[in-house]
């Protein structure tokens, strides 16, 4: 387990040293962790994680990417991960809403982006749905081009809620995203609403990804892919997908034995 700063320790570390020292020492920082994202050693990963908290509290990197490993209760890191989006709030400085709207295309708002991603992941897995999906909705007006999929996890948490109107406005604001993950919820949609489009709704998302109708017809999560890779219409990104939304599933009476003869009936 490692000990992060609380940001008082990361306000006192800011008024220590100078602007660009803090930032000579965010970039050593930086690639301290750029080395802990390409070893596979746990062991050498914390010892990492530590050199790069240790040169410069404001390596919001350090902080997510623990957590991202660390099999501590979700509730346990949201105090981290606040921690890391403060840090790297202070990072980015006055610049912060210069980026709006763009936010991704700039790599120094990246620990940003991983940081508030993580924390809203791990509110809405200690029950805190409503700051998790505010969150999202953050993330999506910084980066509407949402390169992290932002709008996958949004979809699947207002599937979860029954927030239909938001979820419907959220499909049609991203209306030409073909992935499998929106389809499906597309077609799960569909399906609730009894529309008469259901059908070829759900032969457009077999089609994106045959593999996913299998998985939910087992009822049960699957095992996580090691990769840590998405590969689209492969067995990884069905899984993925299934994880996420297997709840709001089962809890369509009929919904998953549809999609499965559906799938049936295209081999």
């Amino acid at each position: 387990m490692i000990k992060f700063p609380t940001k008082k320790r990361v306000d006192l570390y800011k008024n220590a040293v100078s602007s660009e020292q803090l930032h000579l020492d965010l970039a050593a920082a930086q690639e301290f962790m750029f080395d802990a994202w390409e070893t596979d050693d746990l062991d050498v990963v914390l010892k990492l994680i530590r050199k790069a908290i240790k040169k410069s509290p404001l390596c919001a990197d350090a902080y997510s990417f623990y957590c991202e490993i660390s099999e501590e209760p979700p509730e346990s890191k949201i105090g981290n991960l606040e921690t890391a989006l403060y840090a790297a709030s202070i990072a980015l400085g006055e610049d912060f809403q210069e980026f709006a709207g763009r936010f991704w295309g700039f790599v120094e708002t990246r620990p940003y982006m991983r940081a508030k991603a993580a924390l809203a992941e791990a509110l809405w897995e200690s029950g805190n749905f409503y700051p998790a999906m505010a969150h999202c909705r953050e993330m999506l007006k910084l980066n509407p081009n949402d390169n992290q999929g932002i709008r996958h996890l949004l979809t699947g948490y207002y599937l979860e809620l029954e927030m239909v109107d938001e979820l419907t406005l959220l499909l049609d604001d991203y209306s030409e995203d073909v992935c499998p993950y929106l389809q499906y919820t597309r077609a799960l949609l569909a399906y609730r609403q009894s529309s008469p489009d259901a059908g070829d709704i759900a032969r457009i998302a077999i089609d994106s990804n045959g593999h996913i109708p299998g998985l939910l017809s087992k009822r049960r999560l699957q095992p996580k892919s090691n990769s840590g890779y998405i590969t689209l219409g492969e067995m990884d990104e069905a899984i993925y997908y299934v994880n996420n939304n297997l709840k709001s599933w089962i809890r369509t009476p009929g919904a998953i034995e549809w999609i499965v003869k559906h799938s049936s009936n295209l081999i």
